[in-house]
């Protein structure tokens, strides 16, 4: 289960690799000035590698000897078709999302996108990072994966507000309409 974990993972990052490697062959995300930034933006950013990092360490200790919390063997698997419908989502939002940028920073000709899966929710790439935390902690339980997970959905949290803060200065009214009617990462729910 461990490298089918490392794997998928792999996979899962895929399309940021992509969309990154287009965006500098093309020149996308060089245009314009900064008109907004969170200066807690990089520290964010690392404290989300961070919460890999322990995600990471979790899924090797179950490679390398460590015991598993017991779960059963189905539900451990449960965790493959969370990574595989993760990766097919973040396809999906690199395909929609025009203005994607590792940290907080908004570009003078940034676009509002709130169409494919922004439609659903205001941040689904943080929804897909705590989905693919519950999917590592589904095949590799262990503490180590239970605090990836923990550290991903606290962060990422913190980094959609401040996201939120941005977009509002940035968009006003528009931005504000949106939030009303689209949840932060859970549909319905959050």
């Amino acid at each position: 289960m461990v490298w089918t974990a490392f794997a998928l993972h792999a996979l899962f990052w895929s399309p940021f690799v992509i969309r990154g490697q287009f965006d500098k062959a093309t020149g996308g995300q060089q245009a314009g000035p900064t008109a907004h930034a969170d200066p807690r933006a990089t520290a964010l950013v690392w404290a989300h590698v961070g919460a890999f990092v322990l995600t990471y360490a979790g899924i090797a200790w179950g490679g390398f000897g460590g015991t598993p919390w017991p779960l059963p063997e189905l539900l451990r698997w449960s965790g493959v078709p969370l990574m595989l419908g993760t990766t097919w989502a973040m396809v999906r939002v690199m395909m929609v999302f025009r203005s994607w940028r590792l940290r907080a920073a908004l570009r003078a000709d940034h676009q509002l996108c709130t169409e494919g899966p922004f439609a659903v929710v205001r941040h689904p790439i943080y929804t897909a990072l705590d989905v693919v935390g519950v999917a590592s902690l589904l095949m590799v339980p262990n503490g180590l994966t239970l605090g990836g997970l923990v550290l991903n959905v606290l962060v990422g949290d913190i980094r959609a507000r401040a996201e939120e803060r941005l977009l509002l200065a940035a968009f006003g009214d528009r931005y504000a309409a949106y939030m009303a009617r689209t949840r932060r990462c859970i549909p319905g729910l959050y």
